[in-house]
């Protein structure tokens, strides 16, 4: 049932920005066959493994054609390493391309309800930012979410934190011909959203080069570099923390305050956990996907045809595939 397609979207976003959401509203849109992606509002991310929607519009003819997207895992999750999460999304990425499925685009989603830019969104924009590229930047839009818990006599505020955003934070991307919206949270807001990137023509990312063309490992990667330097750069802040409650445990432990010296505890099993996830990051990052996608893309499309090649990508990445049948000109 895949028709001609007319290529994929990407959504992007930290955990909790509201792509899971985007997508449930997206298959309201017509009947589907699976059961929905839940919606995840905790830091832990819902979308454990990327999903797939396709949109299968048909016309009067009887003619189908199809343009899908895909809902990836979000970084800055507590459950998983965002080196796992950099290798999931690569493998989505490189498989997409090397089956010669066209990329419409990207949608990177934000909360509106953010009430500033964390260190670690602006971490994520400039990872964001090289795993695109300067050449598919018009291939971006960058969507405000969440308008729907914002209170009536609040919405003059999300919209001067919107103009703040496209001015200042984003302005790096919006200069390079990136764009912005608002979701509205309904399956017609999130449709037109999508046919905002539909009609465009097919980007390759930087990254995409990177990894499928030029056969690097992640870390050598303009997207891996710039992970590694915020994981190192955790590294060793969070080194110093377990340095200074190690020490301050002791000193409890000394003048007998067993309290503090439970807090403490606790405190140090915390920051050994970060230091765990950042190394399981880091060597996650040395994986060199390309060569092994390559092989695997050509066997799979094997007495295919290439009608097929969205079935494929499901099939080879284990994704769960959504079908949402649209008439032309809904």
């Amino acid at each position: 049932m895949d028709g001609e397609s007319e290529g994929i979207i990407l959504l992007l976003g930290v955990t909790g920005a509201g792509k899971s959401y985007f997508i449930n509203q997206l298959k309201k849109k017509g009947p589907v066959t699976e059961r929905p992606v839940r919606e995840g509002h905790t830091m832990r991310s819902q979308t454990s493994r990327c999903q797939l929607v396709q949109m299968v519009l048909k016309d009067d003819d009887g003619d189908e054609r199809s343009i899908s997207v895909v809902d990836t895992p979000g970084f800055d999750d507590t459950e998983r390493p965002d080196g796992e999460v950099l290798a999931e999304i690569t493998e989505f990425l490189a498989t997409q391309h090397a089956l010669g499925i066209p990329l419409k685009g990207v949608l990177y989603l934000h909360k509106i309800t953010d009430n500033r830019m964390t260190g670690s969104s602006g971490t994520y924009l400039r990872l964001l930012q090289s795993l695109i590229g300067d050449s598919a930047m018009t291939n971006v839009v960058l969507v405000t979410t969440m308008w729907y818990m914002l209170r009536d006599e609040y919405e003059g505020e999300g919209l001067r934190r919107q103009t703040q955003l496209s001015e200042n934070y984003w302005k790096p991307l919006t200069d390079k011909g990136a764009g912005v919206t608002k979701f509205e949270g309904t399956p017609e807001s999130a449709w037109s959203i999508v046919r905002k990137l539909a009609p465009k023509e097919p980007v390759v990312l930087d990254y995409q080069r990177q990894i499928v063309e030029e056969g690097r490992d992640l870390v050598h990667t303009n997207a891996g570099h710039s992970l590694l330097q915020k994981l190192e750069s955790t590294k060793v802040e969070y080194s110093i923390k377990l340095k200074n409650l190690e020490d301050q445990h002791d000193e409890a432990i000394a003048i007998g305050d067993k309290a503090v010296a439970r807090d403490k505890e606790r405190e140090i099993i915390e920051a050994q956990d970060v230091l765990r996830r950042i190394d399981k990051s880091v060597a996650k990052l040395g994986a060199q996907p390309g060569p092994r996608i390559k092989e695997g893309v050509a066997r799979a499309m094997k007495g295919q045809t290439a009608g097929r090649a969205v079935t494929v990508l499901a099939a080879i990445l284990n994704i769960t595939l959504f079908v949402v049948q649209l008439v032309v000109g809904v």
